[in-house]
């Protein structure tokens, strides 16, 4: 092929490799930002997702963390009740002797009724629901009815911490009771095997060598 037709086929190429430039590069361009979106869009989402999942879970461990502060809490609002101080001087007791989570949320409470923003049940309630701790839901629905109809809230308050001290203590055993169960499935699938290949392989070898 001489030179002249090599230029042209040259020429050829080029023109056809423009024109299809022309002609699909701004679809070309749609495509590729769309696969970018997509591809943002995927880890936004996946982001939204891990942060929902992550939150829920940091909820789950304050509720347990809240429901095990619960009996210590009742202990010495009930301390400060049986020695002549007021429900408000007995929470403030509480507050100011422990750093915890419900402490904090118990201060915020308590700071909303002295403020006059909430009432003393509407905060006992808020902070009860938006807990959902049922210990807690327990306690601000005991308290409103004893400051509400002036019953008797320091023996009521012993019997509260009681339950949940035996329900802490039902829960521990019922964990103590599936730990077996739980062992069955390591024991089964690695412990077994390998006794039994540590006992019969000894015994399996000269017969597969005499084999």
């Amino acid at each position: 092929m001489d030179m002249g037709s090599i230029s042209l086929v040259l020429a050829v190429a080029t023109t056809g490799f423009v024109a299809s430039y022309v002609l699909l590069g701004g679809e070309t361009v749609q495509i590729a930002h769309a696969v970018r979106k997509l591809r943002t869009f995927r880890q936004q989402n996946g982001g939204r997702r891990m942060g929902k999942l992550r939150k829920r879970a940091d909820e789950r461990a304050r509720s347990a963390r809240i429901g095990k502060e619960m009996p210590a809490f009742l202990d010495i609002v009930t301390l400060g009740l049986s020695a002549g101080l007021s429900f408000d001087s007995s929470l403030e007791l509480y507050c100011k002797r422990y750093r915890t989570d419900l402490s904090s949320r118990l201060w915020d409470s308590m700071l909303l009724w002295r403020m006059g923003i909430q009432s003393r049940a509407e905060a006992l309630d808020c902070m009860a629901s938006e807990l959902k701790v049922s210990a807690l839901q327990r306690f601000a629905s005991t308290v409103n009815e004893a400051l509400a109809f002036g019953t008797p809230l320091s023996a009521t308050l012993e019997r509260q911490a009681r339950v949940i001290r035996d329900e802490q203590r039902a829960m521990v055993e019922e964990e103590i009771e599936r730990v077996p169960v739980k062992m069955l499935i390591p024991l089964g699938t690695l412990i077994v095997p390998a006794m039994l290949l540590a006992i019969l392989g000894p015994l399996l070898g000269p017969a597969i060598g005499m084999a």
